[in-house]
């Protein structure tokens, strides 16, 4: 079974995806990109895990979703839960640190109406 986390941040889609690999580049993370997800085999909390890590372009946003592909033996539904979190937040402070720290303009304002 698989087990997904997902959460609404305000950064286009296209920044969110390149922080996803600079997050696992950084880290050594061995990763391939399918279509419109990222599959990932990282280490947390000393637990391999296989992730998909996929972002999609919302309308107040990009949503970010890490889902658990195979999590190691033994790991505990908590102990998953706390893994796809550990990854999400690794993804959300990158993209903080880079972008409104350094005031990049990345942010999502939101849409006008299309037919107004």
């Amino acid at each position: 079974m698989n087990y997904s986390i997902s959460k609404i941040i305000p950064y286009v889609r296209r920044y969110v995806l390149l922080g996803i690999y600079d997050v696992l580049d950084g880290e050594r993370v061995p990763y391939q990109k399918k279509e419109d997800t990222v599959m990932a085999k990282a280490e947390v909390y000393g637990n391999l895990s296989t992730f998909s890590i996929s972002a999609e372009e919302q309308e107040m946003g990009t949503e970010l979703k890490v889902t658990m592909l195979q999590s190691c033996v033994g790991l505990s539904e908590q102990g998953k839960e706390r893994a796809m979190t550990a990854v999400m937040d690794r993804i959300v402070q990158y993209l903080e640190n880079e972008l409104l720290m350094n005031n990049r303009a990345a942010i999502i304002m939101p849409q006008e109406d299309k037919y107004g």
